[in-house]
C-alpha cells in the first residue's frame, strides 16, 4: 500500500470521525427528545382535571387524600397516559407533559424539563408523596429528591446518566464534553435517603443492565428489585408491573 494511499485513508477516517461527532452535537436535542412520538390526544380515567401550569400540561386526580403519587414519564410519551396506573387507587395523582410534549409549551431540555417537574411538585405536594419515575423520568424523579425529603422514590427502568447510555452506544466519541442534557441521575439520587423501589425490565436495550448496575452504588436506600419479563417499552403494560406499583404507593411491599 503506498503512502499517498495510507494518508488518503487516515483523512478520509478523520473526517468522518469528526464530521459524525459533530453530527451528534447538532442534532442531540433530536435524538434524545422525542415529542413528536408522543401523542397529544389521549383518553383520560375519569375524574382527571386536566390544566396548565404556565404552558406545562398536567393531570390530576383528586381523591382529597394526605398522599400524592407524582409520576415523570418516560421519552416519546404522553405522561398523562399513566395516570391509568393508579385510577382506581384512593390516592391523589399527579403527571406532567414535559415542554414540547403532548399539548405543553416550549421545548425540552434538560434545565426546562427539571423546572416544570419542580413546578409541578411545589404546586402539588402533599403531606405525603411518593416519586415514580419511568426511563427518562427516573433522572426527574431523582432530581425532585435531591431537593427535599419524599416518602418513597420508585424507578422504572433507571439509567446511570444520559451520558452513560450515550458512551456505551457511541464508545469511540468524547460524549461527556459532547452532551448539554446529562440528566445525571447518580448525582440526583445520591442526595436522597428515601427508601427506593427499582423495577427493570428481563430485556432492556434501552436502559440495559450496566446502566443500573453503574447508578446502583448511588442508592443510599436501595429497598427492592424487580424484574418483570418484559421490553423497555412495554414494561408497564404488563400485569405484574401494575400490581407492584400499585402494592408499593399503597405501603404493601410485594414478595
Amino acid at each position: 500500500m503506498s503512502k499517498s494511499l495510507i494518508i488518503a485513508i487516515i483523512s478520509i477516517g478523520s473526517l468522518s470521525y469528526l464530521g459524525f461527532g459533530l453530527y451528534l452535537y447538532l442534532a442531540q436535542e433530536r435524538l434524545l427528545f422525542r415529542p413528536d412520538l408522543a401523542p397529544k390526544d389521549i383518553e383520560l380515567p375519569e375524574g382527571v382535571e386536566r390544566l396548565f401550569i404556565d404552558g406545562i400540561e398536567v393531570g390530576f386526580i383528586d381523591h382529597g387524600s394526605d398522599k400524592t403519587i407524582f409520576y415523570f414519564g418516560g421519552n416519546a410519551n404522553n405522561a398523562l397516559e399513566a395516570l391509568h396506573l393508579f385510577e382506581d387507587l384512593p390516592y391523589n395523582v399527579v403527571t406532567c407533559n414535559y415542554p414540547g410534549y403532548g399539548n405543553s409549551k416550549g421545548r425540552p431540555s434538560q434545565e426546562a424539563i427539571f423546572q416544570a417537574a419542580k413546578k409541578v411538585f411545589d404546586r402539588f405536594k402533599n403531606d405525603h408523596n411518593i416519586l415514580v419515575g419511568r426511563s427518562l423520568g427516573t433522572g426527574v424523579a431523582a432530581y425532585i429528591a435531591s431537593l427535599q425529603p419524599v416518602d418513597k422514590i420508585i424507578l422504572i427502568t433507571p439509567y446511570h446518566s444520559i451520558t452513560h447510555l450515550a458512551q456505551l452506544n457511541y464508545p469511540i466519541y468524547p460524549v461527556k464534553w459532547i452532551l448539554k442534557h446529562p440528566f445525571e441521575t447518580y448525582r440526583y439520587i445520591a442526595k436522597s435517603d428515601a427508601p427506593v423501589y427499582v423495577i427493570l425490565a428481563s430485556d432492556d436495550k434501552t436502559t440495559p443492565p450496566e446502566t443500573f448496575q453503574k447508578l446502583k452504588p448511588y442508592i443510599k436506600n436501595l429497598k427492592k428489585i424487580y424484574t418483570i419479563e418484559a421490553h423497555h417499552d412495554d414494561i408497564l403494560s404488563k400485569g405484574e408491573t401494575k400490581e407492584i406499583l400499585k402494592r408499593l404507593v399503597s405501603e404493601e411491599e410485594p414478595h
